[in-house]
């Protein structure tokens, strides 16, 4: 499920921070996000993030 973290934040533009999983899926959709950003997001930890960098990790963490 290789995704460039610049698609990633692309899709997920105008996210606030703290943000849960349901957050990141419900802007993710409003961005047109393809099923794969969908897919990344679905398979991440039922948590709250608390930054764009604490994303990227568990998202390199399911990848």
């Amino acid at each position: 499920m290789a995704v460039h973290p610049i698609d990633l934040e692309r899709y997920l533009s105008g996210i606030m921070f703290p943000a849960s999983k349901n957050d990141l899926r419900q802007k993710a959709r409003d961005n047109h996000a393809p099923d794969i950003i969908i897919d990344i997001i679905n398979n991440l930890p039922e948590r709250n993030f608390s930054s764009s960098g604490d994303l990227s990790k568990a998202v390199d963490e399911i990848e």
